[in-house]
């Protein structure tokens, strides 16, 4: 396994290893009587211009922004753990809930509960939380992705039919639609995230804390329903199963209106606008499907945040600048815009003022004006979620499995089944305690 693989994890919980390794850590810094120099690692547009406005406003710190991969971060920041060297590494890195938890139980990243604690009424109800575990919190959230759902009308106008509003309806339009040639919406073959956060959804919780060991249970009733659901949906052939690489492949079924919805958020709109031609003005924004037993229904997905890597010798002035970054007029202004930035959902108290600005007008024509309501409602969050100490693995694992469900070879159940044994056993194998 190569270093950017290796997941060096602790037994149990213990905590004290990782506070006290942040303590001792090194990072960029400046010295004499300059500013305390701070990179910042993301890809994210919006970023590098959020820093700069960051250092106009501020003489004591400096943010030097450097460009690197998303998919790369959490690599390189084991990297460069690994090395011991804080010339190679960051003070604060784009990550998010999926890999934060991993990095913080390997030491990687430091617990910043205490930094952030003055700060922390500034964000909106849970973010943090979904940026913790146990005691510790380990990223400033920046951005949280309220679920919704948008129609392409004429698709549904001209059959008669309504748009569904809970999971077991979609089957049903879709097999209506079906009979016309058009698919309900599309899964991509290596990306599990859409069953993933339809368990989530659900109830499901994948991973627990449960005192010193961590609880994993793939195959609860939440999980199963969810498998359930994507199997229909796969074996009578409702959705369209077009890669996320074919991109514009993908958009064109969009924009031809052979694909009736899409489940998504306020990043991905701006995406659907650009590439859309024949269908602009047609696409109306509508509350996520509903689980069992949920009105309304709730978002599941990645908060996104900064993370303070160890090895950072200055994690108190770290966590002031992404504080900055995250809930200022015009660093969330600029990562909240569409085109110049990444259209995100920012995770400040109120976001109502930023809402506007996330609105698809092209896209959405005369029921652009619906579109903030549905936002504000799909701001509701299934809370207590929890990644594990080995989730990038897990995540690899359940995306090869997925692929094969989705070609036939094997069932979304069976995948269930199959993540509960390769989890405990991949967690067991690093000496981590796990409970069934």
């Amino acid at each position: 396994m190569n270093s950017a693989k290796k997941r060096w994890m602790l037994g149990g919980l213990a905590f004290g290893l990782v506070i006290g390794t942040a303590a001792c850590g090194g990072g960029d810094g400046g010295g004499g009587d300059g500013p305390v120099v701070l990179e910042v690692w993301s890809d994210k547009a919006g970023t590098e211009a959020s820093t700069e406005a960051f250092n106009a406003a501020h003489d004591d710190i400096e943010l030097r922004f450097v460009e690197v991969p998303y998919a790369e971060i959490p690599g390189n920041l084991n990297n460069a753990h690994e090395a011991g060297d804080p010339s190679g590494t960051a003070c604060l890195a784009a990550s998010d809930n999926r890999h934060g938890s991993m990095l913080l139980a390997q030491g990687v990243i430091a617990d910043i509960a205490e930094h952030l604690e003055p700060g922390a009424d500034a964000f909106s109800d849970g973010a943090v939380d979904a940026l913790s575990l146990a005691d510790a919190v380990y990223g400033v959230p920046t951005q949280r992705q309220p679920i919704f759902t948008m129609f392409h009308r004429p698709a549904f106008e001209e059959r008669g039919l309504a748009y569904p509003t809970t999971w077991e309806e979609a089957i049903e339009v879709g097999r209506e639609l079906r009979e016309d040639g058009v698919h309900i919406f599309n899964l991509a073959g290596e990306d599990p995230s859409t069953f993933m956060g339809l368990a989530w959804q659900a109830g499901a919780r994948w991973y627990s804390v449960d005192g010193d060991a961590w609880r994993v249970d793939f195959t609860d009733d939440a999980s199963r329903w969810a498998a359930e659901t994507m199997q229909t949906l796969l074996d009578e052939d409702l959705v369209e199963r077009i890669s996320y690489a074919e991109y514009a492949a993908m958009m064109r079924e969009y924009d031809q209106g052979r694909i009736a919805m899409r489940q998504l958020s306020t990043w991905q709109l701006a995406g659907h606008q650009r590439n859309m031609d024949a269908s602009l003005g047609q696409w109306e924004p509508a509350p996520n499907l509903a689980a069992p037993g949920q009105d309304p229904p709730l978002s599941a997905a990645d908060t996104g945040g900064y993370v303070v890597p160890a090895l950072c010798e200055h994690p108190e002035e770290a966590v002031e600048a992404a504080v900055w970054l995250a809930i200022q007029e015009e660093p969330v202004t600029t990562m909240a815009d569409p085109v110049g930035g990444s259209g995100w959902y920012p995770a400040v108290a109120d976001p109502e003022p930023y809402a506007d600005a996330l609105v698809p007008e092209q896209l959405y024509g005369d029921r652009a004006d619906r579109a903030v309501p549905v936002m504000r409602g799909a701001a509701t969050y299934a809370e207590g979620w929890l990644y594990g100490p080995n989730s990038t693995a897990m995540y690899e694992e359940l995306a090869d499995q997925w692929g094969k469900a989705m070609n036939g070879g094997t069932t979304v159940a069976a995948v269930l089944d199959h993540m509960q044994r390769w989890t405990v056993q991949d967690l067991e194998r690093e000496g981590i305690d796990v409970i069934e």
